[in-house]
């Protein structure tokens, strides 16, 4: 049980960083495309909720949080990245948007990424992940 307080996020994948998150974090947080892939935020899962088992720890109580580069030029790239770390188990996407910014983003954002990976669920509302920028 964590204490009562504010969420505690740790970012990062190190093996001995995933333990402190499975002792003590709520959001575990790790940068997604372009800069660490699908395969490798699995694997990295995977420590975690080993180091889970090892405490007793559920690992359904950590949040898990993984940042992405928004792609401009191609939204449905960005969607696709979106939809594998949800089925990897990714319940919190951190959308970044690079500069500079183009008119509208905000509403683009939400017309190209969220409003359809949101639309394409059908449990969005039981099980929709967290989409932030």
């Amino acid at each position: 049980m964590q204490p009562p307080g504010p969420p505690l996020l740790i970012g990062g994948w190190g093996t001995r960083l995933l333990r402190l998150v499975a002792e003590r974090a709520d959001i575990w947080n790790v940068p997604g495309p372009p800069h660490n892939g699908i395969g490798f935020i699995a694997e990295r899962g995977r420590v975690l909720d080993a180091h889970c088992a090892d405490i007793g720890r559920d690992p359904r109580e950590i949040t898990r949080s993984v940042q992405i580069v928004v792609s401009y030029d191609d939204p449905g790239a960005t969607r696709a990245v979106v939809a594998e770390l949800i089925g990897i188990g990714v319940n919190h996407v951190v959308l970044s948007l690079p500069s500079p910014y183009p008119r509208g983003v905000a509403r683009w954002l939400v017309d190209k990424i969220i409003e359809p990976v949101d639309g394409r669920r059908p449990d969005a509302d039981a099980a929709r992940p967290h989409l932030t920028a």
